[in-house]
């Protein structure tokens, strides 16, 4: 399979999980993006784009999944921060 089938594979697993974030390709590059804490409102959600500077290969694919996991974790723990 090629890197955007797995992509789009994998963020209709998340949506089943009732998970928001999205692993994007843009470029040669992987990002996260969906709502996060806001940057410049204290206690607001907007929907934020997180560049993970991992190439959009299947390497990349799977660290974006482990750095999914711990990102989810902070923000289930109110932990995260910018």
């Amino acid at each position: 399979m090629d890197i955007d089938n797995e992509i789009e594979s994998t963020n209709k697993n998340l949506a089943s999980k009732g998970i928001k974030i999205r692993i994007e390709k843009r470029g040669n590059i992987l990002n996260f993006r969906g709502p996060l804490p806001s940057k410049k409102i204290e206690n607001r959600i907007s929907s934020q784009r997180i560049s993970l500077n991992l190439p959009a290969n299947l390497d990349g694919l799977l660290e974006s999944k482990k750095l999914l996991q711990l990102l989810l974790l902070q923000l289930n723990h109110n932990q995260f921060q910018w």
